[in-house]
């Protein structure tokens, strides 16, 4: 009897085990697959991905247009600043100029004006573009790969920014733009969390909303296209139905 309870122990403990669970356990074999990134690597690695039809995600889309809003921004206020000295010094300079005419000075102060106002926007728009990039790009990567939007990101963005726009300074100079960029990075952080908290919505929303504008504007585009290649084509179409019935149809061998 001992040597037949001996030989059934194995299917025993089969039978008792069989149905035990255990929250270690994994089925490695019949495991769904993760409908979304599980990871903070995960997330920022596609948030530097594209789709399936390669388009960029919602977090760059909104790098970009943070960058180029401020290159129009810092190109607007360069060129305007620019020009207005550069108004006062020709003013200045010419009170004892002599012109040709009324024309010629009003000519020449428009060229002066208008050159003085593009170096004043290309100096003033790469800096505020190069800026505005590099925090956005920063403390975006870092809100996504931490699944939340904190005041971490933008003292941390902030630093890195202003440390890089100094660096070409020296080991001073970059410390020094560090810790400007740290405070102002800390004041701009409370004032959109702040917004944020009061109007009850997060980055998450808003990177959406600015990737169904992308969308929107895109589809508008390919529409006009559209309907611009339709209009062509319906004119050269008429003009060849007109030359056909003027000239009459003709078979390649009698041409």
């Amino acid at each position: 009897m001992f040597r037949t309870i001996t030989k059934l122990s194995p299917t025993i403990a089969l039978g008792v085990f069989r149905h035990s669970s255990s929250q270690y356990d994994k089925d490695l074999l019949n495991r769904p697959n993760p409908s979304g990134p599980e990871t903070g690597w995960d997330r920022v690695k596609q948030m530097y991905t594209g789709g399936e039809f390669e388009e960029v995600s919602e977090e760059l889309n909104t790098v970009l247009q943070s960058s180029l809003c401020g290159a129009f921004i810092g190109a607007c206020m360069g060129g305007f600043v620019s020009s207005r000295v550069a108004y006062l010094n020709f003013i200045e300079n010419n009170q004892a100029t002599i012109f040709k005419s009324t024309a010629a000075a009003k000519k020449q102060l428009q060229n002066y004006v208008t050159v003085a106002f593009a170096k004043g926007a290309y100096k003033w728009g790469w800096r505020l573009c190069f800026f505005t990039g590099i925090f956005s790009l920063t403390s975006t990567t870092i809100s996504v790969y931490r699944g939340d939007t904190s005041l971490i990101e933008f003292v941390s963005a902030g630093a890195l920014t202003g440390a890089l726009y100094k660096i070409d300074m020296g080991l001073a100079a970059t410390l020094v733009g560090a810790g400007l960029g740290t405070a102002l990075s800390f004041v701009a952080g409370i004032t959109i969390l702040g917004i944020l908290k009061v109007t009850g919505v997060d980055m998450i929303d808003i990177r959406k909303a600015l990737y169904k504008l992308k969308e929107a504007r895109d589809e508008q585009f390919n529409q006009a296209l559209e309907k611009s290649s339709k209009q062509k084509y319906d004119s050269l179409t008429d003009h060849h139905t007109k030359l056909v019935i003027e000239e009459g149809e003709k078979k390649i061998e009698e041409m």
